[in-house]
Order: C-alpha cells, then sequence, then structure tokens
C-alpha cells in the first residue's frame, strides 16, 4: 500500500523521510549501512544547503506519529552535524564538536567574557592535558557562550562545527561563524555556560583522553572529569568571577548541552537557597519548600514553591524539568512514579532546607493563564511569586 504523504510536510521533506523509514525496515546491518550512507548523503544535501527548517519539520510530525523513525532520524541529524571528515596536508582526520559546559550560579549577572589569546592557550593546555586524546588538534571558539547565543537548529551546528573545524588546521577564512548574538531571555541566578571547540585526531583514532586507558574503561570518563573539575576551576573562577560554579565533562555537543541541562536543575537549588538567606537574613531552616509534580496539556514538570514557615505565600519557586530519558519507559501519573524524587529532596535538604511537603495529588495547570510560573505552597495552591523588595539585588527571578 502506498504511503500517503503527511499533509504537514512539504514535498522536499518526503525522500529523507522515505530513508528513514527503510532504515526502520532493515533487516540485517549489511542493509542498515547501505540505508545510513543514503541518510547521510541526504543530511549533508540539506546542511550545505542550509535548509534550517527540514530536520525540525520532520521530528515534529514523527514525534507524534512514529517514535522508532523519529529516533532514527535524530541520531543520524545529532551525529553528522557535529562531526566531519577532514583532509589536510595528506592526512585524514575524524573531528567532533565540542562543548565545555560549566554551571554557574551567583546572586549577580553571570557574565559572558571573551577569552584572550593567553586564555585560549591556558584552555586548549588544559583540555589536552585532561580531555583529549593524544595527538588531538584542538580550536577553541573565544567566547564564553550562553545557551541563548548558541546554535540552535542542525544546520547552524553543523556550519559552527565545520567553522571551527578550519581553524584547527589554520583555515582562518572558514573559522567565521554567525553569533546567535541576542541578550538572554532572562538573568537567572544559575545557569549555564559554554566554550565550544573543536577536536580533531587522526583518521579512526581516539578523541577523548578516556578512551585511551588500558583497563577499567568504564571508570575513566569520572577520572577524567575529576581531574579536569581539579585543574580547570581556578581558569574558569577568574572568567566568571563572583560565581559558584561546577564543571561538566566536555563531551560531543548534543550529550554536553544535555548532561549540563539536567545538572542546572541542582545548581538552581543551590542559588535559591542561598539568595533567600541572603534577602531574608535567615537561616534556611526558616524556609519550607513544597514539591508538586505540575501538569497542563503540554507540559509535566516538578515545581518547588519556597515559603517561610508560618506563612503560604510563595517568595520563590524553581522548576525541575523532567527529561524522557528519566522515566525509565513509564508514564509520570504522579510524584511517586518520578525515579529522582529521593534525589531531589536530598539536594533540597544538602542545602539547608529541613522543611519539606511533598504533594500527592498532580497539580492541573490546564487553566492557567499566568504570563509567569505559578508555584505550590504546602495547601496544594498554585501561586504566583510574591517576592520581596529586592531594590538593592540585581537578580530576583525564578529559575
Amino acid at each position: 500500500m502506498n504511503r500517503k504523504k503527511p499533509a504537514s510536510l512539504h514535498a522536499s521533506d518526503q525522500p529523507l523521510l522515505d530513508l528513514c523509514l527503510a532504515l526502520k525496515q532493515s533487516g540485517c546491518i549489511v542493509e542498515d549501512r547501505y540505508w545510513e550512507n543514503q541518510i547521510q548523503t541526504a543530511l549533508l544535501d540539506i546542511f550545505n544547503q542550509s535548509r534550517k527548517k527540514t530536520i525540525e519539520r520532520l521530528l515534529d510530525y514523527l514525534s507524534e506519529s512514529d517514535s522508532e523513525t523519529h529516533d532514527i532520524l535524530l541520531e543520524h541529524a545529532e551525529t553528522l552535524s557535529e562531526s566531519c571528515e577532514w583532509s589536510s596536508e595528506g592526512m585524514h582526520y575524524d573531528c567532533v564538536f565540542v562543548a565545555i559546559p560549566v554551571i554557574a550560579w551567583t546572586r549577580f549577572e553571570i557574565p559572558l567574557p571573551m577569552l584572550d589569546d593567553t586564555t585560549q592557550e591556558t584552555l586548549s593546555s588544559l583540555v589536552k592535558q585532561h580531555i583529549a586524546a593524544r595527538d588531538v588538534r584542538i580550536a577553541i571558539h573565544p567566547q564564553v557562550l550562553s545557551v541563548d547565543q548558541m546554535p540552535r537548529s542542525f544546520t547552524g551546528v553543523f556550519q559552527w562545527m565545520k567553522a571551527i573545524t578550519g581553524r584547527a588546521f589554520g583555515e582562518q577564512a572558514r573559522s567565521t561563524v554567525a553569533l546567535d548574538d541576542q541578550p538572554e531571555e532572562m538573568q537567572l541566578m544559575s545557569d549555564s555556560r559554554f566554550v565550544l571547540a573543536a577536536f580533531c585526531t587522526p583518521k579512526d583514532q581516539a578523541v577523548f583522553r578516556w578512551q585511551q586507558a588500558e583497563a577499567e574503561h568504564s571508570q575513566q570518563r569520572q577520572i577524567c572529569l575529576d581531574n579536569w573539575r581539579e585543574a580547570a576551576t581556578p581558569l574558569f573562577q577568574k572568567l566568571l568571577p563572583a560565581c559558584g560554579l561546577e564543571l561538566m565533562l566536555p563531551d560531543a555537543f548534543y550529550i554536553a548541552n544535555r548532561q549540563a541541562d539536567k545538572r542546572i536543575r541542582f545548581a538552581a537549588i543551590t542559588a535559591a537557597t542561598q539568595w533567600l538567606q541572603t534577602v531574608f537574613a535567615v537561616a534556611p531552616d526558616a524556609f519550607r519548600a513544597t514539591v508538586a509534580l505540575y501538569q497542563d496539556n503540554a507540559l509535566r514538570e516538578i515545581r518547588i514553591g519556597f515559603t517561610l514557615l508560618q506563612s503560604h505565600e510563595i517568595v520563590y519557586g524553581c522548576l525541575w524539568p523532567v527529561f524522557p530519558d528519566e522515566l525509565e519507559n513509564q508514564q509520570l501519573e504522579s510524584i511517586n512514579d518520578f525515579a529522582q524524587l529521593d534525589t531531589l529532596l536530598e539536594h533540597l535538604q544538602n542545602n539547608g532546607i529541613r522543611h519539606i511537603t511533598v504533594l500527592k495529588e498532580v497539580l492541573d495547570g490546564s487553566s492557567d493563564v499566568s504570563d509567569e510560573p505559578l508555584f505550590p505552597n504546602p495547601a496544594g495552591e498554585l501561586l504566583p511569586v510574591m517576592m520581596p523588595d529586592t531594590s538593592e539585588d540585581p537578580i530576583g527571578r525564578f529559575h
């Protein structure tokens, strides 16, 4: 039976969709490789033509109709946009677009500094010592970036990857990328910062240091992370002054971004409790945290409302997004289905919050028309944040 072309897709989207469906139907690895090569050719054509919406449009369609084919396309789009092969002086290289994430929190504005030549050299040296494999060429984009400044489409990631990779081989003419030079959507007390780089290794050789260990391979990432934090934290403390910092493991672009998105949730709680102590001039056990599962027509997440012990007025709120891979193939029908609930509660306690209320009922936000998020109080009400006067405090936003 002929497959009817979805009305929501453009005619130019259909060939790529057809190739992904063919790969899904493949019955052996040899056929897999054939279709994978065809998909690679199609994706590179899309990237080179700067057709920025094609892949995103297909993924949106498949997310509603065919999750398996969606994952096939997503995997290939990510892989091809964050890596490439490069030839220089008769040598062939495998190149990977790498993100170096830092989680930061502060009462003040988190900066976005430029990296001068000396700082780039220092950072490159630290990366070579603790993250990159031997014989890897490295090029670093000369600015610390926010999420809002990073490429947001697969085509954009591909263009940045190719441009920064060119710098690793001295091709300055190809090193210019169009920075998404727009202000952050809002100033937050906790946020992620990134340095972007290209790692280029001789063909079929290791890219990362943890690949070159002789034994205990599964433990090497943590060892590299521990060494990286010890060595690189002083440099980032100079780049991001007056900030609490947690360095994440530098890794390929998409996985590093995902890990930073998850970890920022912890920093948001730490920043919130420190800010509340400063503004109210009381110890953290003077506050209560109310934790609840919130859902509306399109969103499910954990929301945390902070109140003073003798009040139900929300003085601060934190959002804790729930990522699909954390659900362990289960539907999140109640907060007790959330596997990381104990981790969240433990982190609150580690930040001095001793009074915690966990609401069993799911809070329905389908009728929520507020421009700002609402947060739960101990009575199970969804309320806006009513922060105290912080006229002398430059930052006072929820995360």
